[in-house]
């Protein structure tokens, strides 16, 4: 299976859900063009969007953290400033923020979400029950 579902794939995103949200430039599968969009981050995945209006449509592009296998600054890969990339088995996704600080924010909230548990620990566990 690949990391991105084509936006025929229905995602229901609640206000609870999203870790982070904002404007980045991503580089087109198969045009290379760079188009501004909308995304949005769950502990789950990363999606984009054409407009800020997720809650009216669908993503043009939805990546699951669980097939990501890094997220790093790529200044130096593409030669932009601002740029990062999320590495997938398939794919190499190119993402520009508006200034560093936006870049570096969204790596460490993609890096978090990333290494989040996948299974729950329950607190009791190993604890004398009274």
């Amino acid at each position: 299976m690949n990391a991105f579902q084509s936006p025929s794939l229905d995602i229901t995103i609640s206000r609870g859900d999203v870790v982070k949200e904002g404007w980045l430039c991503k580089q087109s599968k198969f045009l290379k063009d760079w188009r501004r969009r909308w995304f949005v981050l769950t502990p789950y995945c990363l999606c984009s969007f054409k407009t800020s209006d997720i809650y009216h449509s669908k993503p043009t592009e939805i990546l699951f953290l669980r097939d990501c296998s890094t997220v790093k600054s790529a200044d130096e890969d593409i030669q932009k400033e601002n740029a990062f990339r999320v590495d997938t088995p398939n794919r190499v996704f190119f993402l520009i923020a508006d200034n560093n600080q936006e870049k570096e924010s969204w790596i460490g909230h993609i890096g978090r979400q990333m290494v989040r548990p996948s299974v729950m620990v329950n607190d009791s566990y190993g604890q004398d029950s009274d």
